[in-house]
């Protein structure tokens, strides 16, 4: 992990982060499941692909603790229609075509519709064009086809919505009696600190706050990776040489995809890197101790004002007594940034 003047400081030591609030919430044990070669945890992505979607994506397919059930889409970094052709081309580039598709919500359960189309690219993944699948997307939809999974599953199943809240919401609202059929939400979103669509919220919940409201007053065990622990997990240009030293075709394409991101980043003066977000939420529901968590009340604001979509973390042991609050998730706050980088590496060269 970094702290805020980008030393290195190892997971867990609190004294060396530089924490995004004026209390230092104390990391504690994760809540999350993780998964084993022998037990893979059974999983369900949420996605609205993506650059950084697509190496999340990736790294459920080649993780041998993770059972990727489905990609789900969502509306979001594109619209939901490009979301969903984007998960059907990864997956067959990634070799993955018996993990079905099924498309979801175009857009938020209320409010203005929101896109990051100058960040990802018209249809979500940069200039890249994927060979197209073979395949088509389930014709129930999103909501259905996660209901029918956890529904026929075994053993409770994970959740990672790497994108805007919707499908979650609507599932969390359609089909409650399936609340004890869900191990755990692992999402990609939110901040304690500072956002990025705005100074108050990151993209994901404020292109759906109402949805994100939903979830987090759901219950439900959740873990939070936002722009805390993600804006850690950073890769840069000497990234792209591994990844060209590697034969397979989908190492050539998470090249060309970064460097679409790293070019763009350069452009708008922030430096030849790119956080890639989304996959530190698949990765911690494979891998016990790559993300350091705290414990957490979080709610959001869902109103119209300048908070909108803020995701407003308490872990003040006074506060959460006088009010009479018990913490509802854990948030990323650290992650080992070196390893995860060779941890991205790993996954392609695995790849077709």
């Amino acid at each position: 992990s970094s702290d805020l003047k980008g030393r290195s400081a190892p997971v867990g030591d609190a004294s060396k982060v530089g924490w995004p609030t004026f209390h230092h919430a104390m990391l504690s044990a994760r809540t999350a499941p993780c998964g084993t070669s022998d037990a893979p945890l059974p999983l369900i992505i949420d996605s609205d692909p993506g650059l950084d979607d697509a190496l999340a994506i990736a790294c459920a397919v080649v993780r041998p603790e993770l059972n990727l059930l489905a990609v789900t889409s969502v509306g979001g970094n594109a619209d939901v229609h490009h979301c969903t052709e984007n998960a059907l081309r990864l997956l067959h580039l990634y070799g993955a075509d018996d993990v079905p598709v099924a498309e979801g919500a175009v857009g938020p359960l209320a409010g203005p519709l929101e896109r990051a189309t100058e960040v990802h690219g018209e249809g979500g993944l940069g200039k890249t064009v994927l060979p197209k699948s073979p395949r088509v997307a389930d014709r129930d939809g999103a909501v259905a086809l996660m209901a029918r999974l956890l529904d026929g599953s075994p053993v409770p199943v994970a959740l990672a919505p790497i994108g805007p809240l919707t499908n979650i919401a609507l599932l969390i609202r359609s089909f409650p009696h399936l609340a004890p059929k869900i191990s755990h939400i692992c999402l990609m979103g939110g901040s304690v600190g500072e956002g990025n669509s705005s100074a108050s919220a990151e993209f994901n919940i404020y292109a759906d706050p109402t949805a994100a409201e939903i979830m987090f007053a759901s219950g439900l065990p959740i873990t939070m990776i936002g722009l805390d622990v993600t804006h850690h997990a950073i890769l840069d240009r000497t990234i792209l040489d591994r990844l060209k030293l590697l034969p397979g075709a989908s190492a050539k394409v998470a090249a060309e995809l970064l460097k679409f991101s790293f070019d763009r980043s350069a452009a708008w003066g922030q430096g030849e890197k790119m956080a890639i977000h989304d996959a530190v939420a698949v990765l911690h529901l494979a891998l016990p101790d790559l993300v350091g968590v705290a414990r957490y009340h979080v709610v959001v604001d869902a109103t119209q004002g300048p908070a909108r979509g803020r995701t407003i973390g308490d872990a003040n042991p006074y506060r959460l007594k006088r009010d009479n609050l018990e913490p509802n998730c854990d948030v990323g706050l650290t992650i080992d940034s070196a390893r995860f980088a060779d941890l991205m590496v790993d996954v392609f060269a695995k790849l077709p």
